[in-house]
């Protein structure tokens, strides 16, 4: 069984992007503090441990924000949709990043009808995730977030904390997920070619 390098790179792609985008969603370091020790995420944050002395605490300690598993606490309406929004395309990366693994040992004639309604998928996933990046900086004027960045903080302005490497992850897989639903559309092409020389 030949196995199309454009299958390959499409099913690689997808794995790595899944991957990415699940890293960033659950590692709590989207806005991080100038100390390095506080830290905040989609529903998890992370703050120095009190319970050692200020003096010699270099560690912190990350907790969500709240203790069950409903994202009805995250401190933020805008987070709170974020969360969601960013959860549900990491949910569809995978499921989708599962079924790309699974075109390249299918025979080919079902190549094409798994791949499109993949790239469907995996298009719907882009359009959500996108949403929930552009959602999450809408939660900088809350309480919460000016007590740890400052007053100035609001709206698409963090105050005196920065991006983290996790919101940079995520808007680098996003990115990069783009491709994935054009790939899945180019899946097909070196099959039909054969088929064209097998009519010839």
């Amino acid at each position: 069984m030949s196995i199309s390098p454009i299958v390959l790179l499409w099913s690689v792609v997808s794995v790595l992007v899944s991957v990415a985008c699940t890293i960033s969603f659950v590692f709590p370091s989207w806005i991080t503090h100038p100390d390095l020790l506080h830290s905040f995420g989609m529903f998890n944050y992370c703050v120095r441990n009190t319970r050692t002395s200020l003096t010699t605490s270099t560690a912190s300690t990350c907790l969500t924000y709240s203790h069950a598993t409903s994202v009805a606490k995250i401190p933020s309406g805008a987070w709170n949709a974020s969360c969601i929004l960013f959860g549900s395309g990491c949910v569809f990366q995978c499921v989708a990043a599962i079924v790309s693994v699974g075109v390249v040992f299918l025979r080919k004639r079902w190549h094409r009808r798994l791949a499109v309604a993949d790239g469907y998928l995996q298009t719907v996933a882009v359009l959500i995730m996108t949403a929930g990046l552009l959602m999450f900086p809408m939660g900088f004027d809350t309480p919460f977030f000016r007590y740890y960045c400052g007053e100035k903080s609001g709206q698409y302005n963090s105050g005196h904390c920065s991006i983290g490497w996790s919101y940079m992850l995520a808007i680098l897989g996003v990115a990069i997920s783009i491709f994935c639903p054009i790939l899945s559309n180019l899946t097909d092409a070196k099959h039909n070619e054969d088929d064209m020389f097998e009519f010839l």
